[in-house]
């Protein structure tokens, strides 16, 4: 009799404690409104300079509210170590049914060569249409830690490709930049070469309008009067032509000339006036004077001229 009522009363125990046995595959009402929970990791074997990631999906299908997640540890870890954790929920339609699911992801990154571990973890959920708590246990997953590996840094050989591409263009367009330029000064200089000095022009009229032999030399001091003022506007951008000697003087005294072109300029358009308020009766030999003056004058603008453009 004692016997029998012990069997009972195991029986009864039994019965009791296998109704709260964790379940991950438990269904409540139906296998539509079960829910779930699974584990899955990126790879299975990786290597010791690199990650995994670990995923725990919890999902189930129905009223949103239906179930209420009490809380989700940690995994347990073995050679491993958490490096960053992240966590999402999604709510919509699955062929018409409401779908829910709650993905927990973690970086893990290993510690040590050989297997690692992640032990199944227990999911407390609370049933509120029944305001039960139930439980869901995962499978414990193994990952194989290997050799690191040499990791090729793709953004440094990148940057590295791209700075000498950039080295390169720069330098092309550097060498087209100076043989161009040095084609443009060459060509300058070519140009000023074959460009004739103003003086030339009027070392020619000189020669041509100048006769010291014309024995009325008061027309001689005017023509040349006038050459050399027409020079001087040209030559130094003054108003020659309009203004008189004295005035002419002070406006190349502004200038940095020589003092002894100065004065040489200075003795020709002096003995020019006199010559024309005289009505050209001036000294023997002034007029050949000037007139040597002013071919010196121009001889030696021309020479500097020269030496500037080569």
């Amino acid at each position: 009799m004692t016997r029998l009522i012990f069997y009972i009363c195991l029986s009864f125990f039994a019965t009791n404690n296998f109704a709260q046995t964790p379940d991950s595959t438990a269904t409540p009402d139906s296998l539509a409104e079960a829910i779930t929970a699974s584990v899955q990791v990126d790879r299975k074997e990786v290597p010791q300079n690199f990650t995994v990631k670990f995923t725990l999906r919890i999902s189930w299908q129905g009223e949103v509210s239906r179930y209420k997640v009490e809380k989700v540890d940690n995994p347990v870890l073995t050679n491993f170590e958490i490096v960053g954790n992240s966590s999402s929920n999604w709510v919509g339609e699955i062929g018409g049914a409401k779908k829910i699911i709650q993905t927990y992801e973690y970086v893990l990154k290993p510690l040590s060569l050989g297997m690692g571990y992640i032990d199944g973890m227990i999911i407390d959920y609370k049933d509120t249409r029944y305001d039960e708590i139930h439980s869901l246990v995962t499978n414990r997953l193994e990952v194989k830690v290997i050799d690191p590996v040499v990791e090729t840094n793709w953004t440094l050989w990148l940057l590295t490709g791209v700075g000498l591409v950039l080295l390169v263009v720069l330098t092309v367009a550097a060498a087209i930049f100076i043989k161009r330029k040095n084609a443009r000064e060459a060509e300058q200089r070519r140009q000023m070469l074959q460009i004739i000095p103003l003086e030339e022009t009027y070392l020619n009229d000189l020669k041509q309008k100048i006769n010291l032999n014309n024995s009325n030399s008061g027309e001689s001091f005017s023509a040349l009067s006038k050459l050399l003022k027409r020079y001087l506007s040209e030559r130094y951008q003054i108003p020659a032509l309009e203004i008189t000697s004295p005035e002419i003087v002070v406006e190349l005294k502004k200038m940095a000339l020589s003092e002894k072109l100065i004065a040489q300029l200075e003795e020709v358009l002096s003995a020019c006036d006199l010559a024309k308020f005289s009505g050209g009766q001036v000294e023997s030999g002034t007029l050949e004077r000037c007139y040597t003056l002013f071919e010196d004058i121009l001889n030696r603008n021309k020479r500097e001229f020269i030496e500037s453009t080569n």
